[in-house]
């Protein structure tokens, strides 16, 4: 006879997520919560100095910028310098990422998903970029995830370890 398992009590996420207040379309981080075993998490809105997220009392040590397809080309493209220095401000950080809202297919060949693809920037520049930028600054990692559901929950994956690891090494040095 199979017996009934009781459906799992979720929590409140132990951590904050800042969101920068000049982030356009911000995640909502409404669903992400559910696949790492909590209800919700706190996002408060304010200035960051780097990224588009962070937690809350770690804003010194991790950091996550957004980007969508378009966005990405855009700054590494027009906004080159102004997005160099920010990737400058991500190294310094002990975690930082760039989640890329596409795959990479999308990344080397846009005109092929996207019908409206309009940039005078070459896709081997944009390659040429991340694979060199990603040596010149270790820290900062690229994550291209497809979409930006899979953005959203690799956002708040990430912030989540980040938080555990953190706290755990300090329950360690006590």
């Amino acid at each position: 006879m199979a017996t009934a398992t009781k459906p799992r009590k979720l929590k409140v996420a132990p951590f904050t997520i800042l969101a920068d207040n000049r982030e356009q379309w911000p995640y909502r981080f409404s669903s992400a919560p559910r696949a790492f075993g909590y209800s919700e998490v706190c996002v408060q809105r304010g200035y960051l100095v780097t990224g588009d997220y962070t937690i809350s009392g770690l804003e010194d040590r991790f950091a996550l910028e957004r980007k969508s397809l378009e966005d990405l080309y855009a700054t590494l493209g027009q906004n080159r310098k102004r997005f160099e220095v920010e990737v400058q401000r991500l190294n310094s950080l002990d975690f930082a990422a760039i989640v890329i809202e596409a795959s990479l297919a999308e990344i080397w060949r846009p005109i092929d998903h996207r019908n409206e693809w309009k940039s005078r920037l070459w896709p081997k520049s944009v390659e040429g970029t991340i694979v060199s930028w990603s040596i010149r600054y270790p820290r900062v990692h690229w994550w291209p995830v497809g979409s930006r559901s899979a953005g959203e929950i690799r956002a708040f994956g990430a912030c989540e370890k980040f938080w555990k690891q953190t706290t755990e090494s300090k329950g360690a040095t006590k």
